[in-house]
């Protein structure tokens, strides 16, 4: 298979855009990366959720701030004009992040993650995978998570799918009314 800037459907492959928070090397997957920039000028909003740094215009769209050292609870050391800007979409939703750098492009496979362990994973900690690299290791976050925590009208709830009330079922039945043979 020829290796290009697309992945094809089907390789069972994604890619990771490699940030840094701290001492520790993080991953997004590239589909919900826009682009990453330089930081731009906050405006702060009082009494906004802690995690949001601000609001930046962008092409005439004005879109909030995360900062991911208080969402992952480092100590602040990023000033708001230095670091990276994740500009992301997903969930119907624009939403930058800012972290301390932005290094590299990972291909890499699904088989390559694994399921953090129950002694770090919780609820709390937003890691939903490792990927092992040479040296390091790169810890893929549940932005998802992150936006509901800031925004929780952002994620599905219980209360508006009971709202959708009772559904209808039906009666027909998934068959297999072919069978595959192999041809020797």
């Amino acid at each position: 298979m020829e290796k290009g800037i697309l992945l094809e459907s089907g390789t069972n492959e994604l890619e990771l855009v490699e940030f840094e928070v701290g001492q520790n090397k993080y991953g997004i997957n590239v589909i919900k990366v826009k682009e990453i920039i330089q930081p731009l000028p906050i405006t702060t909003i009082p009494h906004s959720h802690s995690f949001v740094e601000g609001i930046i215009q962008l092409r005439g769209e004005v879109l909030p701030v995360v900062s991911m050292e208080k969402v992952l609870g480092y100590p602040s050391n990023l000033t708001k004009s230095t670091g990276k800007y994740i500009v992301t979409e997903f969930n119907r939703q624009k939403v930058v992040f800012h972290v301390d750098n932005v290094s590299q492009i990972h291909r890499i496979s699904w088989q390559d993650i694994e399921k953090p362990s129950t002694m770090v994973h919780d609820d709390h900690t937003r890691v939903i995978g490792v990927v092992k690299q040479a040296e390091n290791m790169i810890l893929i976050l549940d932005f998802e998570s992150i936006m509901v925590e800031i925004n929780p009208e952002s994620g599905i709830h219980v209360d508006q799918v009971r709202k959708l009330g009772k559904r209808e079922r039906s009666n027909k039945k998934i068959s297999h009314s072919r069978r595959l043979s192999t041809v020797a």
